[in-house]
């Protein structure tokens, strides 16, 4: 296991022993490369480890002898990465719950390039589909790679899309790399890891939660210059990004017809603040956004109080 991999094992563990609170976590691992090498095998100092966390040695041993498999069980066309691997997107470094490491399967230079989120409902339209799938048309075309979040619905569309034309796409997923959410995206999953790249925050041994993917929304929001919501009801999954994304100074794009929907309330919270673009169709997507980073500006009144969203909140992947 190369260095990173091993570091990653260790931090882990930690994370197992405190029952999931990358927090605490966090704060033992900081500790322990304060004070030794955590290359080293994590026995040599489990003691100090325990010490860090507060908790008994015998925690530390349990986690590590139960996460450890897991991580050799490893694909070798997986790649961990750390703030100071090479292709690490320094982008995220500023933004909450940033994670200590990635996971990351296929093309992982993806990752220094331009990219933009297309999310929305996993159960639209017609013309939903059809907008999607435009919307990665124009962005691939346009030279931005399509990220998503791998779902049935919008983002399904959107991966597919960008795929079919030899455009690139990155699958951020809520789940570790050797998982499969939803079952039904398998063969899309395998395919996107080895056209383009599929990147995660859980490592082998994390338990998928729920909350997890809200998560992975936070970290395809920070990943990506702009979110574009193509449809998606009040409260789902790609709303909440779109919260994210304007908390994290990224841009983010509504289609018109959303914002004409009476149904819905969402597209009249966002439309209108600063940093938000209302559009009408997937053609005006590059050329406003390419003028938005030329200009570093926002389009629309003045900042308001952003939407207060709950990240452990009743959300669907």
């Amino acid at each position: 296991m190369q260095q990173t991999g091993t570091k990653a094992l260790h931090y882990e563990t930690l994370v197992s022993a405190v029952k999931g609170s990358e927090a605490t976590a966090s704060q033992a691992f900081a500790a322990a490369n304060a004070a030794f090498d955590v290359t080293e095998p994590l026995l040599l100092h489990i003691n100090e480890y325990a010490t860090f966390l507060g908790v008994d040695a015998s925690l530390v041993s349990e986690a590590y002898y139960r996460c450890r498999p897991l991580f050799e069980e490893m694909d070798d066309s997986m790649v961990v990465l750390d703030p100071e691997s090479p292709f690490w997107p320094k982008q995220i470094d500023n933004f909450a719950y940033v994670p200590q490491f990635l996971y990351a399967q296929g093309n992982v230079s993806l990752l220094k390039e331009p990219s933009v989120s297309v999310i929305g409902t996993r159960s639209p339209s017609l013309e939903g589909r059809q907008l999607a799938q435009r919307t990665s048309l124009e962005l691939g075309q346009a030279g931005f790679a399509v990220a998503s979040g791998l779902a049935l619905g919008i983002d399904g569309v959107a991966h597919k899309a960008a795929l079919g034309l030899g455009y690139p796409t990155i699958a951020v997923i809520g789940t570790p790399l050797g998982s499969y959410y939803p079952g039904e995206h398998e063969e899309l999953q395998k395919q996107i890891s080895r056209q383009g790249l599929v990147v995660s925050r859980f490592s082998p041994a994390a338990k998928t939660q729920k909350w997890h993917f809200l998560l992975r929304n936070r970290l395809m929001s920070a990943l990506s210059l702009a979110s574009v919501v193509v449809e998606d009801r009040d409260g789902g999954g790609a709303v909440r990004q779109a919260s994210f994304a304007l908390e994290q100074k990224r841009y983010l794009f509504i289609y018109q017809e959303s914002v004409d929907n009476q149904s819905v309330l969402w597209p009249r919270q966002f439309a209108g603040k600063s940093r938000v673009f209302v559009i009408k169709k997937p053609q005006d997507l590059p050329r406003l956004l390419n003028q938005a980073l030329k200009n570093k500006d926002g389009v629309g009144k003045p900042k308001q109080k952003a939407v207060q969203l709950d990240l452990f909140g009743s959300g669907s992947p």
